[in-house]
C-alpha cells in the first residue's frame, strides 16, 4: 500500500568556498554596453581594492575598457597584455558582457652570462 501522505524528497548538493572581492585576481574586460558600466566598475574598484588594478581604455568593436591588476603591469608592458587579449580574447566578448581572465604569467631565462668583478687571480 502506497502512503499517499508522503511529502516530497529532496537532493541536495551542496558545496561553498570563500571568495575575495572582487572575485578575480588578473585582468577584467568590460563590454561597450556592460549593465554596470566603466564608471560603476572603477567606483566599485575604489572601494574595495584601492590601488590595485589600472584601467586602459580601448579601441574596439565590442571592447570599452580593460582593467589589469598592478603586480602584472609590474612584470610585463601594459601594451603587449593588451595585444594580446586583442588577439587572443576580444573576439569572444560581446558588447554586453564582463569578462574575468586569469592571466598567469611565468618569466624565464635560458642563460645568463655572469661576470665576477671581484675575481682576482
Amino acid at each position: 500500500m502506497k502512503n499517499v501522505n508522503a511529502g516530497p524528497k529532496y537532493l541536495v548538493k551542496l558545496s561553498f568556498e570563500e571568495i575575495r572581492l572582487p572575485p578575480f585576481d588578473d585582468i577584467l574586460i568590460l563590454g561597450k554596453k556592460c549593465p554596470q558600466g566603466k564608471i560603476g566598475v572603477r567606483k566599485s574598484f575604489e572601494l574595495l581594492v584601492p590601488n590595485e588594478f589600472e584601467s586602459f581604455e580601448v579601441v574596439s568593436d565590442e571592447v570599452e575598457i580593460v582593467f589589469i591588476n598592478k603586480r602584472l603591469l609590474k612584470k610585463m608592458n601594459k601594451d603587449i597584455i593588451i595585444k594580446t587579449l586583442e588577439e587572443k580574447v576580444f573576439p569572444y566578448v560581446l558588447e554586453s558582457e564582463i569578462l574575468k581572465v586569469d592571466f598567469k604569467l611565468k618569466i624565464s631565462y635560458d642563460y645568463i652570462e655572469i661576470e665576477d668583478r671581484f675575481y682576482k687571480p
